[in-house]
């Protein structure tokens, strides 16, 4: 599918992806530990479903190793929504989010995905803030509501209180070596296929143009839910290092080819001979 990588030097801030199933894509990369896959907009009537043991593996591969053994594992169920797997021994919780809400503040016409997979594992903080909208939504959609309903109904609840800031420090862990998610979540629904292991601070009402350039290679920096706010569930972004990226990819080669081999959009470049680099 890719006909041209260009790469471009890193005196670019921002990354530029440009997909179109007309005609050629150009791809500019910032030479980051990023790998990109297909992009596009996933239907709605395509559920890609995810087996229950790689469903388990993904989930614990988004933990430091020393947390896995303790943590709550939530499963996604087709008719209950995410489900307690196993109790936690620690004070984390890790699940695999098939439905992202980083768009409740965005404009464009949102539909449910059917290939978004993203590992995350929150603290008891997390749980109690962070985790219950990606709960409702998944229940909602499964319970048949519609992707509009569903979008007013996550938006009423942000607007009106229902989902609030934390009042302690806490941070989620997003280890995992692949995830599919909104590329630019401000301007489109486009997804990106991504490894790209990092950890995220809670950050409530952060505004990335407020507060300077944190990282102008996009290593660090502020995640929003679609406007300049970050809103009450807002984070601050921090990649691992390279060499631990590396590792964490290598340590999770079988995962990703057994991910490959299930759905186009769940390759990484690296399972393609494209290009990644550290």
């Amino acid at each position: 599918m890719l006909n041209r990588i260009i790469l471009c030097g890193l005196k670019y801030k921002k990354l530029f992806l440009d997909y179109s199933p007309l005609r050629n894509l150009v791809t500019c990369v910032l030479i980051i530990s990023i790998g990109f896959s297909n992009l596009g907009i996933a239907a709605a009537d395509t559920f890609v479903d995810l087996p229950r043991d790689l469903e388990i593996e993904l989930a614990l591969s988004t933990l430091p190793e020393d947390l896995r053994a303790g943590s709550a594992i939530y499963l996604r169920d087709p008719i209950e929504g995410f489900i307690l797997h196993r109790k936690g021994t620690n004070d984390w919780m890790t699940f695999v989010a098939r439905t992202s809400v980083r768009f409740v503040d965005a404009n464009w016409e949102y539909k449910y995905p059917s290939d978004q997979i993203i590992p995350m594992a929150y603290d008891k903080v997390g749980l109690a803030h962070h985790v219950i909208p990606y709960f409702d939504i998944e229940r909602m959609r499964i319970d048949g509501m519609s992707a509009i309903e569903a979008r007013k109904m996550i938006r009423k609840r942000y607007d009106d209180g229902t989902y609030t800031a934390p009042t302690k420090g806490g941070m989620s862990y997003m280890f995992a070596p692949i995830h599919r998610a909104y590329m630019e979540p401000m301007k489109s629904s486009r997804m990106i296929t991504i490894s790209f292991p990092h950890h995220m601070p809670y950050a409530p009402h952060m505004n990335a143009s407020k507060i300077g350039t944190i990282d102008p290679f996009g290593r660090s920096g502020i995640l929003n839910h679609g406007s300049e706010d970050s809103g009450v569930h807002g984070y601050m972004y921090f990649r691992v290092q390279g060499d631990q990226s590396k590792i964490i990819r290598t340590n999770y080669a079988e995962l990703l080819s057994k991910l490959c081999k299930l759905h186009n959009n769940w390759c990484l470049p690296i399972n393609r001979n494209a290009l990644i680099q550290d």
